[in-house]
């Protein structure tokens, strides 16, 4: 890894493996999305789309223009995120098991906290822990975070649904802005404290089933979106045969990216508008309470998806549209914080943990 890409993927690295005596940690808030496409804001080129939110944290930060995932999974690719180990490391994915108490001890969390940090979690988790190697699986780790909201398995749209969320199940009855709110009032809270704080957010959206926030309904309504160029089947005759035996290659017709693209594709970027009205929320918390030029914000997903390109729909296959995902990292203390910086810097989500 190039010393460049080590610098600007530093936010945790250098929290977690070079405590010291700094004066004043930053705080970090970690946002991750599920099935996100890159091409689904317009900081990455997407016209069509409204993400002023995103957008605008782009602008201030950088924008890493090729940043992948090692494994197009969720349970994967979150094991990942969270340890900094490859998934041959983690032995965590759907068809090898679960993480071992031993590897989530070494988590950017559990690490954080013993450094002193104040730390909070909301949303899908993304995987189970087990005591040992085909071990008894273990209650998610609530007690390993100061403030949780977190949910085991897929978690729910129905914010109701979420027993850790369902205090905002009134307000907030769709799950996307709840962890919206759960992040505002926990920053109020840590604003309070005398210790820095990381605030880790999984957003199950836009994960199918397609389940957008009905208050949203008007942002997409009748728009006709502009297909990639790689849109459909004839541009997936190079794909591997065996690709075409599974449920990637079928989904391009039964989820509608064939026949049906506009209305998929709207309530798809629906469900990312709501994300990013939640990321504002977040923000305009930060600055109410006095601490966003301290604070790292990070913005990801778990992996990419593949929206009809190659005529392929869902993730999983080692292509391009499954395995890049957005990445976007503001630092208000750098020097060039404002700049709309980018970089070609090829990253990963081995990248933010240490290893």
């Amino acid at each position: 890894m190039q010393p460049f890409t080590l610098l600007n993927l530093a936010p945790l690295l250098t929290v977690i493996a070079a405590l010291t005596a700094q004066a004043k940690q930053p705080n970090i808030i970690f946002l991750m999305s599920d099935d996100q496409s890159t091409y689904t804001m317009g900081c990455y080129g997407n016209c069509d789309v409204q993400t002023p939110n995103l957008d605008r944290l782009s602008a201030e930060g950088i924008t890493f223009d090729n940043h992948y995932v090692s494994t197009a999974i969720c349970m994967a690719s979150r094991a990942t995120v969270m340890t900094g180990m490859y998934e041959y490391k983690t032995g965590c994915n759907f068809q090898h098991g679960d993480l071992t108490k031993k590897k989530w001890l070494k988590s950017y969390p559990v690490l954080l906290r013993e450094a002193g940090y104040l730390t909070a979690f909301a949303g899908k988790f993304g995987f189970d822990i087990i005591d040992g190697p085909n071990g008894k699986r273990l209650p998610m780790p609530e007690h390993d975070f100061d403030f949780w909201g977190g949910g085991e398995g897929q978690t729910k749209y129905n914010t109701m649904a979420n027993a850790s969320m369902k205090e905002y199940a009134d307000e907030y009855p769709h799950s996307t802005l709840s962890y919206g709110a759960f992040g505002r009032d926990f920053i109020a809270q840590a604003a309070l404290a005398d210790q820095p704080f990381c605030l880790s957010i999984s957003f199950k959206a836009p994960h199918k089933p397609a389940t957008p926030d009905p208050q949203f309904d008007a942002i997409y309504a009748g728009k006709t979106f502009i297909k990639p160029a790689n849109y459909g089947r004839e541009n997936g005759k190079h794909f591997s045969k065996q690709s075409q035996q599974d449920r990637q290659y079928e989904r391009f017709e039964s989820w509608g990216y064939a026949d049906r693209y506009d209305e998929v594709m709207a309530i798809y970027h629906q469900q990312i508008y709501a994300i990013d009205v939640a990321v504002g929320m977040i923000r305009e918390a930060l600055n109410a309470h006095g601490i966003a030029d301290n604070t790292v914000i990070i913005y990801t997903s778990d992996n990419g998806f593949f929206c009809g390109s190659h005529g392929y729909g869902s993730k999983v296959l080692p292509y391009q549209e499954s395995t890049k995902v957005p990445l976007i990292i503001y630092d208000p203390r750098h020097t060039n914080s404002g700049k709309r910086l980018r970089s070609d810097a090829l990253t990963a989500n081995i990248d933010f943990a240490p290893t």
